[in-house]
């Protein structure tokens, strides 16, 4: 009853979308222009601000793990921590969450001015580069003004291209960040990815090239879809003590997480955003004006326009709309 013996899979890892790859495909650009605003650390000087946009999966984060631990090797005076803002959206969680990966023990009653204070003695002798992934939902962009003025090197990503556009001028002016966007991967990219990652994943020849193409179309720009369709479809031949994975395996896990980046979307909407994410879905596009004024007449208590754009880049930033155009003119679609 419990027998099941591994025979497709070899290493379940290469297709996580945590996996930090040896090499990096079909980034260059965007590896070279990363690395030129990390490098002055190397010297003792302070990394320059980057900010990092573009849809999900496109490899934001996996390029910048990549080239943080890259950089860590060349120095020891190169320190690095990585916060993910959807788990640590406060100034309080934030800085705790920094001086743990520095391994610094913390408490939650230390004030957040303490916490930036013991950040600051503790890189007294390195240079510290602080990559705040979907920083748009950090609560206190102030934070931002703190680290930066404290010579932290910071790269900020998110889906969002207008992520950084209400900051405080004063926040702006610290920051000055270069601006590093990640296109959607194109099919035959997210093959090359796949293939690269073939011989660490798979036994020989139990799945084919052809196979990964159907994964990496169905996928649709997004490479954590096409990996965990290839684990999923893997793991159902497995299970099913077949030899190897057939399109069939592929198309039926693609019905279980072509819906993942929907589902796991949804689940963080508020009322408002559920709301207005619905009503694109009714009307599939419409101008931002429309929008609101139609979400206006849906829900009790409206939300003020700053708000209002707020959820709307939320709604962006998770991949369920499309918007085009800056602020008045903006143009919302539904994607998903």
């Amino acid at each position: 009853m419990w027998d099941y013996e591994p025979h497709i899979i070899k290493d379940e890892k290469p297709l996580l979308d945590a996996f930090i790859p040896e090499h990096i495909v079909h980034r260059e650009g965007q590896k070279q222009l990363l690395a030129s605003c990390l490098k002055p650390t190397l010297a003792g000087h302070k990394a320059t601000n980057i900010f990092i946009y573009g849809p999900c999966g496109t490899g934001k984060t996996m390029l910048t793990n990549w080239t943080l631990n890259e950089l860590r090797a060349h120095s020891s005076k190169v320190s690095s921590a990585y916060v993910n803002c959807w788990k640590h959206n406060t100034a309080h969680a934030t800085l705790t969450k920094i001086l743990h990966e520095l391994g610094v023990f913390t408490t939650y009653h230390q004030a957040v001015h303490e916490l930036l204070a013991h950040v600051e003695k503790e890189i007294k002798d390195t240079k510290l580069i602080v990559c705040l992934d979907e920083v748009d939902v950090l609560e206190t962009k102030d934070l931002l003004y703190d680290l930066s003025r404290a010579g932290i090197g910071l790269v900020l990503i998110s889906n969002d291209p207008y992520a950084l556009m209400d900051l405080d001028m004063r926040i702006k002016s610290s920051l000055q960040p270069e601006t590093l966007e990640f296109p959607a991967y194109k099919t035959d990219e997210i093959l090359d990815i796949l293939l690269q990652r073939k011989p660490y994943a798979f036994v020989g020849g139990t799945i084919k090239e052809k196979d990964l193409k159907l994964a990496a179309r169905l996928a649709n720009g997004d490479t954590r879809i096409a990996l965990e369709t290839v684990r999923r479809a893997a793991l159902n031949a497995e299970e099913k003590g077949e030899e190897r994975v057939s399109s069939e395996h592929i198309k039926e896990a693609f019905k279980k997480t072509g819906n993942l980046r929907k589902t796991e979307a949804l689940k963080r909407l508020n009322n408002h955003e559920k709301t207005l994410y619905l009503i694109l879905k009714e009307y599939k596009k419409m101008p931002t004006k429309d929008l609101f004024n139609e979400y206006t007449k849906r829900i009790d208590k409206p939300a003020t326009d700053r708000s209002y754009r707020n959820y709307m880049n939320k709604l962006v930033r998770l991949g369920l709309v499309n918007g085009k155009g800056k602020l008045t003119g903006r143009i919302y679609e539904i994607l998903i």
